[in-house]
């Protein structure tokens, strides 16, 4: 298992911030978990892509930006009952913290994640060859309450 922390007690992620990882895969099935936790405020998840790199037109994570209006494809996982549990929001919705209102990166859709006092989780399990390398991408907004919250890439078997 391999935990890539994005940030702890983050800063503004403002607008929204493209990260990039690599990582060589160890089994035929590769887990990728987010883990967030946000005291205070939100986080917003889009455009997720895992792509080999020997076949970088190929994005093997499905419904990646969210765009079928549900978690089709992922799984959910809220062990501790966080309250202001994560959800699928769309851009009519004109969700609102701190006078932002959050809107998808791409699309209509986005992941809003405010889980308070534990992380909850998301994740998506692929298919991939053993030993190649493999693209994870992603883009992030955060609005910040400087303490108390992280959020997590989690690439497993």
């Amino acid at each position: 298992m391999t935990i890539i922390s994005i940030c702890a007690n983050c800063l503004d992620i403002e607008p929204y911030r493209q990260y990039a990882y690599t990582f060589v895969a160890i089994s035929t099935m590769t887990r990728v978990t987010f883990a967030f936790r946000e005291d205070v405020g939100y986080f917003a998840l889009d455009t997720i892509s895992v792509r080999a790199i020997s076949a970088p037109s190929t994005n093997l994570v499905t419904n990646s930006g969210f765009e079928m209006g549900n978690f089709s494809s992922w799984i959910y996982c809220n062990p501790s009952g966080s309250t202001y549990a994560g959800i699928i929001k769309q851009n009519s919705d004109n969700f609102t913290y701190k006078s932002r209102i959050y809107q998808a990166y791409a699309g209509n859709y986005f992941y809003l994640d405010g889980a308070v006092g534990n992380a909850d989780y998301l994740s998506q399990t692929l298919s991939t060859n053993i030993s190649a390398t493999y693209n994870i991408s992603f883009w992030l907004y955060n609005q910040r309450s400087g303490i108390n919250n992280f959020a997590d890439v989690i690439v497993s078997t």
